[in-house]
């Protein structure tokens, strides 16, 4: 489990360590995904803000960089805790923001209880957090609590247990501040762990029993490929929730986005229809190719409709969740002679100078009326609906430029199937001697990495300098 405070600074500057005055000061607690697991790579280990610090396991304040925390030092990575505090200093111009971790990762509720010993990391998970934050009140007030526990009390009976045992927490941590109101906001767990729903149904009981609570959703966030962790760009996409719940219990002006009319039936969502995109907030559910925010350029949302814009400034968007066996339906319309296309079973693959890249198999979207790549029908495997290279499409029937079509792609196994407006097109198999015989004459070839035969990826929406929009994206996970 891992706390993490994070102090508001005023005048003093890293280098100096004598008493900081008035600081603003945040508890951030929970276990290893409070913590960090995620990989830092180059981008996120240059990740810094100019005022933000962070108290190390000297009590000593540092420049804020990745690993904030210190828990497993073999294993710690990027967590929530750096966005949190860029995100919150950004909210607060005059302030300078330190961060003080005391997370221990794999401890259960009840390890956070005064006197509880955790034999594995040899720690006091509570009182060792009660030493800093009360260190961290030398030099200014708690003003909030950040939370992040509960894959090691998601079992079934254990989880009927948590909000009374969260609810003590919170009390005595709030004691311990000195201020029965401090804010305390706490994250869901990781929606794609299979007993995380158990301890995610009860979290919202938190709101009518304790006052000052808000809970941060984990939805479109994904693992790190152990089913457990947060990769670094959820993780990092994390700390930016986390930060918009902490400033509404505290009463700030938040943005708050549109609740549009449901766009999915009762019987889609009683039949697992989930929405990729919501017509309002497209970072929930994707990011950048490579970022943790979804393109600040490039994109935009009007209307419900995703739109690309022409000139290529936005870049390809990857979902933030991998997926399997699924069924992916959604509606686009081309600006004249555009090009686009949607990835899917996305994976990292190794190309032949050992360099790693995302790709997938393609389900290729163009003008087939007018760029000069394919109108006429001169280039069937790399036309609308096609396999790009690979699979041409039989029989489709397009509607042309400015109008809306519908597309459909059902995955199953190795088994793929492409539909355009109500009609089966394409139908292979991932795998198979036909299958790489086509990879193997294609550019595809050059992959270390075997070409499409992920058994997960993500799916990703193209940006070739066309102008293109898309809605009504939807997936449902096949069991």
């Amino acid at each position: 489990i891992i706390c993490l405070v994070l102090v508001f600074l005023n005048e003093n500057s890293v280098a100096q360590q004598p008493p900081y005055k008035n600081l603003d000061i945040y508890i951030m607690m929970g276990q290893s995904n409070m913590a960090g697991r995620g990989v830092i790579t180059p981008q996120y280990q240059k990740l810094q803000h100019e005022r933000v610090v962070m108290l190390n396991k000297d009590n000593e304040w540092v420049k804020a960089t990745h690993p904030v925390h210190f828990d497993k030092p073999k294993s710690v990575g990027v967590g929530p805790a750096l966005t949190f505090g860029i995100a919150m200093a950004e909210a607060y111009p005059d302030k300078k923001i330190a961060l003080v971790p005391c997370a221990v990762g794999g401890t259960p509720i009840k390890k956070w209880i005064p006197g509880a010993y955790d034999t594995v990391t040899k720690t006091h998970p509570y009182d060792d957090a009660v030493k800093r934050i009360k260190y961290a009140m030398q030099y200014g007030t708690i003003k909030g609590i950040i939370w992040h526990q509960g894959e090691g009390d998601s079992e079934l009976k254990a989880s009927q247990q948590y909000i009374a045992n969260l609810t003590e927490l919170i009390n005595r941590v709030r004691r311990e501040a000195g201020n029965p109101q401090l804010p305390f906001v706490v994250g869901e767990l990781g929606r794609f762990r299979k007993t995380s729903h158990n301890i995610n149904n009860v979290l919202p009981q938190l709101s009518s029993k304790v006052s000052h609570t808000k809970i941060v959703s984990a939805e479109g966030l994904w693992h790190k490929g152990d089913g457990t962790h947060f990769d670094s760009p959820s993780a990092a996409e994390f700390g930016r929730r986390y930060a918009e719940g902490m400033l509404e219990v505290q009463g700030r002006s938040v943005t708050k986005r549109e609740k549009l009319k449901p766009i999915l039936s009762k019987k889609e969502i009683k039949d697992g229809w989930e929405l990729l995109f919501d017509g309002q907030d497209a970072n929930t559910r994707w990011r950048g190719i490579n970022s943790d925010k979804f393109p600040e350029q490039g994109w935009k949302i009007n209307n419900g409709v995703l739109e690309l814009m022409p000139g290529r400034k936005g870049g390809d968007i990857i979902s933030r969740e991998e997926f399997s066996d699924f069924e992916l339906v959604l509606e686009y319309k081309l600006a004249d002679s555009a090009n686009t296309g949607i990835k899917y079973l996305v994976s990292p693959l190794k190309d032949g100078k050992g360099k790693i890249q995302l790709n997938g198999p393609e389900f290729q979207l163009i003008d087939d009326f007018k760029h000069e790549s394919v109108k006429d029908n001169k280039s069937p495997e790399t036309s609308t609906a096609s396999v790009y290279l690979l699979y041409a499409p039989q029989g489709k029937k397009l509607k042309k430029p400015g109008k809306w079509n519908e597309i459909k792609i059902l995955s199953k196994g190795n088994n793929i199937e492409h539909w355009i407006n109500g009609k089966k097109v394409v139908s292979y198999q991932r795998g198979s001697d036909e299958f790489r015989k086509l990879v193997f004459n294609t550019k595809f070839q050059e992959y270390q990495t075997p070409y499409g035969e992920a058994k997960s990826g993500y799916i990703l929406i193209q940006d070739h300098k066309d102008q293109a929009w898309f809605r009504n994206i939807k997936v449902r996970r096949i069991k």
